[in-house]
């Protein structure tokens, strides 16, 4: 099957995170303390400054009588500080050493939700060197996959300012959109301040978009709020909600009124509902702008109607059904008929536009296809709309390309007029 995209597109990306873990440590095959003993500990790509960093692990992969804990880093790792990402990026396993360098507590080792975002947020920056060259290779990691645009959700200062050296220098080989992430309201006003002065300084393959928050979590980690409690471990767990909806809305008006599009991390049915319900009502109010859902893996009906007055668009992952299929019925129970309703909202007429999650998932098209081809099977209702269309940047004036896809290979690039090697 060959399909030709225009703009292809990668809706919700990490993207110095995809160059960095694409050059970086990957854990997925570190299951046990002998695993984390070979570990190579001379590769100058794996820290930064004197940290160790890696991606990746899963603590179903380990046995139960050695689950990940700090412990076990100490041993392996007495004197230098180390932080690994769990391969859903909403948890981090952190040793004694980096405890202490960051001031932080932690019985476990184990950080998650704001605190894994807190702990990412101080580790020592990249050098220049460092950042550049995960720029690059971010753009070689998404290029190789077919895309020719790509939307971040992570942005910083130095991220900005490195990629306007990159695209001043002429060595973008992609369309790139910006978000500033804000944590809590102690930061948004810096946030805002940088959404708006890198919109001002724009260039042509790099736009500033907006700001993100983190509304709620993940349904792996059972912590995306649902309007039911998790058929899981933890009796009653509906979730957990990492803004207050008062400070919420706060924000969203101050970042429509910045002329700046609002975007929400809301996986659960009841996060997207609270996030739409307060979009409606400061729409009433008179304030207008573009709201973002981010993932919106479980929605339910009366949430997608709520969305019809809004400028709203929701960005989903196909192919995160693929990771979650496995565990998906268990824990939804009731909520399932509601789970990846991509279907529901095309019918609906509300804008969606796809993507991959990178580093969480690997960035690819085709991943995102066969998540689309096989879900019905598991009574996920079946997407009856063009995927070259969802998949595609729905502005043709930012950067006209073209990707031609053939069974899953990448056959040809065109960016901004010209070919890209696919070597």
């Amino acid at each position: 099957m060959l399909f030709r995209i225009p703009r292809l597109y990668d809706s919700h990306t990490h993207f110095l995170a995809t160059g960095e873990f694409a050059s970086g440590l990957r854990l997925e095959d570190v299951n046990s303390k002998q695993d984390l003993q070979n570990i190579v500990r001379t590769n100058p790509g794996y820290y930064r400054r004197h940290w160790l960093l890696g991606f990746g692990w899963d603590e179903r992969k380990w046995p139960a009588s050695e689950q990940p804990h700090k412990n076990l880093l100490d041993e392996v790792f007495p004197d230098i500080p180390v932080f690994f990402a769990r391969l859903d990026g909403h948890s981090c396993w952190l040793n004694t050493k980096a405890l202490q360098e960051m001031n932080l507590q932690s019985e476990n080792g184990i950080l998650t939700e704001k605190d894994h975002l807190r702990a990412w947020d101080q580790l020592p920056g990249f050098t220049k060197e460092q950042e550049r060259s995960h720029i690059l290779q971010a753009c070689r990691t998404f290029n190789k996959a077919g895309f020719t645009h790509v939307r971040d959700m992570s942005c910083t200062e130095s991220l900005w300012s490195m990629l306007c050296e990159v695209a001043d220098a002429g060595d973008l080989t992609l369309a790139i959109e910006e978000n500033f992430t804000s944590h809590d309201m102690n930061d948004f006003e810096t946030m805002l301040k940088l959404a708006k002065y890198a919109r001002q300084n724009e260039r042509p393959l790099l736009r500033a978009k907006g700001i993100k928050v983190f509304y709620d979590g993940s349904l792996g980690s059972e912590t995306a709020l649902l309007s039911k409690p998790y058929n899981g471990i933890r009796g009653g767990n509906q979730g957990r909600v990492l803004w207050d909806l008062a400070d919420i809305e706060n924000i969203m008006k101050q970042t429509w009124a910045a002329g700046l599009e609002f975007s929400v991390h809301a996986i659960g049915d009841e996060a997207s509902h609270h996030i739409v319900q307060t979009a409606r009502k400061i729409s009433a109010q008179g304030a207008l702008g573009r709201l973002n859902l981010e993932h919106a893996q479980v929605l339910r009906p009366e949430t997608i109607q709520m969305m019809k007055p809004l400028h709203v668009r929701c960005h989903m992952q196909p192919c995160h059904w693929l990771s979650d299929r496995v565990w998906l019925l268990d824990k939804l129970k009731d909520l399932y008929p509601y789970a990846f309703p991509w279907e529901a909202l095309r019918a609906a007429q509300i804008p969606i536009s796809f993507g991959c999650d990178s580093p969480v998932e690997p960035s690819s098209f085709w991943r995102n296809k066969i998540a689309l081809d096989e879900s019905p099977k598991e009574r996920i209702r079946k997407f009856t709309g063009d995927l070259t269309v969802v998949h595609a940047h729905p502005d043709k004036t930012f950067a006209d390309s073209y990707t031609v896809i053939e069974d899953g290979v990448v056959k040809e690039i065109n960016f901004n007029g010209k070919p890209l090697s696919l070597e």
